[in-house]
């Protein structure tokens, strides 16, 4: 049994824990093995941490309820990934509240660039036939389909990919014990074949409204973009959308009549410069053979310095890092380290963004 995964799914289970108090108590301690038997006086040295907070770490049937989580997960062949762990999906790792596991069941390749199609659950022949389509235009190609399961929209994503053998993702908003809703039970069980379903909720865990919207974010964080096809407004597509703007990432949406209730969302994401307008299923294709072109180009520099190497084996694994930190963590100075990345956005292999924060291309 993995120890990191189970004292992480033992804080989890912790009242008063979330994902960033988790976060933080991994940066002091390095593991959560060694802060689930760290002292009183130890966790309260963490910023913005009190008693309450801690209370019940290293309680005996908090760590028991992550055991029975595990050996259930064990038991129907579910595996879980921890946010520190390579394996980790990249494009989720870039994201400041990218949930600390993950648990997940099928074939997922992680490595595959990933579109997100979402909409409303009051799926219209309009929206249908367009989701389709969209789908249709990415037979044959290296891509993951990624949905939340959904009735309309979503199932509707899911089911075609399916049907012409691109991998689809499932993202779910409780624990893989119950899948909701129970119409596409046998849905993803298919998926499952080539794709997979995923969520960040322990097994047990049943569907509630405030978990739909913490699913989205996943359902955003995994894409290099985001479609939404039909929408009213409000809608909970619509907070997908939100959280893909918030990670600087593209996004789409279909125009509708402005008497169209299920397009009123999309029309107002359009409006408020939210969303590029998308009119033809074919204008994401050129999105996905941007993103190719920009691995290709990385694969192409095999001819880099043993520093410029090891920072792009840093970002790989953790994600967009900011200067001071690469400086602490790689121990390069950070006079050398500008100089080193410097070289490798000239190469086109790394971003930066504000705050002098950095990321593979």
């Amino acid at each position: 049994m993995d120890q990191d995964i189970l004292y992480l799914s033992a804080l989890k289970h912790c009242p008063h824990i979330g994902e960033s108090i988790i976060k933080k108590i991994i940066s002091k301690f390095g593991s959560a093995k060694k802060a689930w038997f760290a002292s009183s006086e130890e966790l309260l040295t963490i910023y913005q941490i009190g008693k309450k907070t801690i209370q019940y770490i290293g309680d005996k049937s908090t760590l028991n309820q992550a055991y029975s989580d595990i050996e259930y997960c064990i038991k129907n062949n579910i595996q879980i990934v921890h946010l520190w762990e390579a394996k980790y999906p990249k494009m989720l790792k870039e994201c400041t509240d990218a949930p600390v596991l993950l648990y997940h069941k099928g074939n997922i390749n992680w490595d595959l660039p990933a579109l997100s199609i979402v909409g409303t659950r009051k799926i219209t022949s309009y929206g249908k036939d367009f989701t389709e389509k969209l789908v249709e235009c990415f037979q044959n190609k290296k891509i993951n389909i990624i949905s939340g399961l959904a009735l309309g929209i979503d199932g509707c994503a899911h089911k075609k990919a399916y049907e012409l053998k691109i991998p689809t993702l499932g993202v779910l908003a409780h624990g893989l014990k119950n899948l909701y809703p129970t119409q596409h039970k046998l849905l993803a069980e298919k998926i499952a074949e080539n794709g997979g379903i995923i969520t960040e909720f322990p097994p047990n865990i049943n569907p509630e409204r405030a978990n739909f919207i913490q699913r989205n974010r996943i359902i955003a964080g995994l894409s290099l973009a985001t479609i939404i096809v039909e929408s009213a407004y409000g809608g909970g597509a619509i907070s997908t959308v939100k959280f893909a703007n918030s990670y600087n990432r593209e996004v789409f949406a279909l125009p509708g009549k402005i008497t169209d209730h299920s397009s009123q969302g999309c029309n107002q994401l359009i409006r408020n410069l939210e969303a590029q307008i998308i009119t033809r299923p074919e204008d994401i294709i050129s999105l996905y053979h941007e993103n190719t072109q920009k691995q290709f180009q990385t694969r192409l520099f095999t001819d880099l310095s043993a520093t410029e190497s090891i920072i792009i084996d840093y970002l790989r694994e953790k994600g967009k890092t900011q200067i001071d930190i690469l400086s602490d963590e790689l121990k390069i100075p950070t006079h050398q380290l500008m100089h080193e990345l410097l070289n490798l956005e000239l190469k086109n292999l790394i971003d930066t963004f504000p705050g002098k924060y950095y990321n593979l291309t």
